[in-house]
């Protein structure tokens, strides 16, 4: 009889299809749920993160501004314990909203287990000019990299990824894997 082995991952990154429920908006006026294949919070909450994840693990999730209080579900759900947040500034951005017009995401910080403080002397912000939709500063992965190297953490993985990183797992659409068909 053959077993599927789940790896357990020291490290996880992550930056969710969120499917935004306000109607077309920006001067594309094109939705984000039309940009790329989203996921509702409950479909993502209920992935079985915890085949994956250490017993002693560290969550680095992505939340734009309106999808904080989901982000916030998701990280519980998927069983960590929310701890920092660090905050991508994006310069020459005009940004999308309807309060403000939004040039930050957020990088939720969460932990699972004993994991001890990282004491990095690092400002929580960073300032780059946005890339294609949906990419993140590869400086956040570098970040997560020496993070790991401090802890000792070197099992990582990327779960919705748009690209295939060196020394990372990596699942997501964009690189031809669903994530519900991996996690069963």
């Amino acid at each position: 009889m053959w077993v599927k082995v789940m790896v357990q991952y020291d490290i996880i990154y992550a930056d969710c299809p969120w499917q935004y429920r306000n109607k077309r908006t920006g001067g594309s006026m094109i939705h984000q749920n039309d940009r790329y294949q989203t996921m509702q919070t409950g479909e993502i909450c209920m992935l079985p993160i915890h085949k994956i994840t250490a017993k002693n693990s560290v969550l680095f999730l992505w939340a734009t501004n309106p999808m904080l209080p989901d982000a916030f579900k998701v990280m519980q759900s998927w069983g960590y314990k929310y701890k920092t947040t660090l905050v991508w500034r994006k310069i020459m951005s005009l940004g999308m909203g309807f309060y403000f017009r939004g040039q930050t995401e957020f990088l939720l910080v969460g932990i699972k287990g004993k994991v001890r403080a990282f004491r990095f002397q690092e400002k929580n912000i960073y300032e780059s000019k946005v890339g294609k939709h949906s990419e993140k500063p590869e400086y956040y992965r570098e970040l997560i990299e020496r993070i790991g190297k401090k802890l000792g953490f070197e099992k990582k993985i990327e779960l919705f990824a748009t690209k295939q990183a060196e020394g990372w797992d990596a699942i997501g659409l964009a690189i031809g894997s669903e994530i519900k068909e991996w996690l069963s």
